[in-house]
């Protein structure tokens, strides 16, 4: 979708006026705009998403949203949240508009007073989010609204359970704010603190601390955050240099809580292996970023050497690596270890093993997995058939954004399979999965409009 037809969402609402592109971010827009209610006007922050396919996460962040609004000194107020076509609108109380890297790039880098501000306002951002079990995952300067008093953490869409899962395995779009551990399917509350620190370098020296701004390969990014150091540390005050560099340590157990960070503002002290810790710089790129990554066996880029493997048909070393990070418990490996034994390729065909793979993913929030558990239950393949569980499973996944689930799930909704006959249902899990580009959800909507005409 385009900003045009963004702007002409917000536009189309009446109470709206005024509307002003902020940032764009696809699949993200913010606007800022005037609502009127009640002849009462007020100043708005509109966040326009049109991925909106996975229905639990867009749940989940409007019940963290309303959470949160109870905390109203450290959090933009959510208002409202409203669905326009394949796209939701999500209302805040205007706070300010220009993010902190708009705000370094226009006028220069925070003092350290106010690098001490913004570092106490982020602590207490964080703090609710993390009491409730929540890590915000995208914490980096375009996420930081500057406001008149303080500084506001936004972008709460792609905050997730401190927990491993398959949510935590992915790596979507750019990475140039990610910590080591994520690599391997981890995110807890130290992932945050070590996007805090590379936000805070950024904040103090107007400069990546990696200086990932040119570098656009993927895998480059991911190593430079498993292996380089911070650069041109001297340039900051002794106390700050060894702040960041406690924040940003590769291993996430040796980096500070927020606790730590508390007393950090009061006596600026660190731990002894911090002040004694050489710094030799690192800022070279292997050859072949993935392969550097894979031998030094973080789970992301094994698995992405399998996949590649696999699509060039030497599915032996693939299956070997798929393995390797199956026993790890890395889902989307199992997931497709699950593929191997249920297809029987270059392993004795197993229903049982394939289940046992899906489930295990499943268990960890896989909607891949669930996906292909359903399809066992659905058809009896190495099971009894069960319309009911694959229903219940198809769902899992569907609510998830897994656009063949989708289509599953409106095919049984119209047949009344598993599920009571629900047309509207159907029709609603059809279009989901046709607008995000499914061609079989394409053929079911054709095919009702001909049985409707029939």
């Amino acid at each position: 979708m385009s900003q045009s037809d963004m702007g002409k969402n917000l536009i189309e609402q009446s109470d709206l006026s005024r509307v002003k592109l902020v940032s764009d971010s696809p699949p993200i827009w913010t606007f800022q705009a005037i609502q009127t209610i009640e002849g009462y006007q007020k100043k708005q922050l509109i966040r326009v998403n049109t991925d909106i396919r996975n229905h639990f996460a867009r749940q989940r962040e409007k019940d963290l949203l309303h959470y949160l609004n109870q905390f109203e000194e450290d959090f933009p107020r959510f208002n409202e949240i409203r669905k326009q076509g394949f796209a939701y609108l999500t209302f805040f109380d205007y706070v300010g508009k220009k993010t902190l890297k708009q705000k370094v790039k226009k006028s220069g880098t925070l003092s350290l007073k106010k690098a001490k501000h913004f570092l106490s306002n982020l602590i207490s951002t964080l703090e609710h989010a993390h009491n409730v079990g929540f890590v915000h995952t995208q914490l980096n300067p375009n996420n930081v609204i500057v406001g008149k008093s303080r500084f506001y953490l936004v972008g709460w869409n792609n905050a997730i359970p401190s927990l491993s899962s398959f949510e935590s395995e992915l790596l979507l779009g750019d990475q140039q704010y990610c910590p080591p551990e994520r690599l391997n399917g981890e995110y807890g509350d130290a992932g945050d603190i070590y996007n805090l620190g590379c936000t805070l370098y950024f904040a103090l020296t107007g400069k990546h601390i990696y200086r990932l701004n040119k570098v656009e390969h993927l895998f480059d990014q991911l190593y430079a955050h498993a292996f380089h150091t911070p650069r041109k540390l001297n340039t900051l005050p002794i106390f700050w240099r060894q702040l960041i560099v406690w924040m940003t340590q590769k291993n996430p157990e040796k980096r500070p809580g927020l606790a730590d960070l508390k007393q950090w503002l009061l006596d600026e002290s660190v731990p002894k292996f911090i002040r004694e810790q050489p710094l030799e710089p690192n800022k070279t790129f292997p050859k072949d970023s993935l392969t550097a990554l894979a031998d030094s066996h973080f789970l992301y880029a094994l698995f992405k050497k399998a996949s590649l493997y696999e699509s060039s048909g030497d599915t032996e070393r693939a299956f070997n690596l798929y393995e390797s990070c199956a026993f790890r418990e890395y889902t989307r490996a199992e997931n497709n270890l699950g593929l191997m034994y249920e297809k029987g390729t270059v392993i004795h065909q197993s229903y049982l093993k394939a289940m046992n793979m899906y489930h295990h993913a499943f268990k960890k929030g896989n909607p891949f997995a669930a996906y292909n558990l359903a399809r066992l239950f659905e058809n009896g393949l190495g099971t009894e058939q069960n319309l009911t569980q694959a229903f219940k499973l198809y769902q899992f996944s569907a609510k998830r954004g897994h656009l063949a689930a989708q289509n599953k799930l409106g095919e049984l909704y119209r047949e009344g399979k598993g599920v009571d006959r629900d047309v509207v249902q159907a029709r609603f899990w059809f279009g989901m999965s046709a607008h995000y580009g499914n061609p079989a959800a394409r053929l079911n909507i054709k095919k009702s409009l001909t049985s409707s005409h029939g």
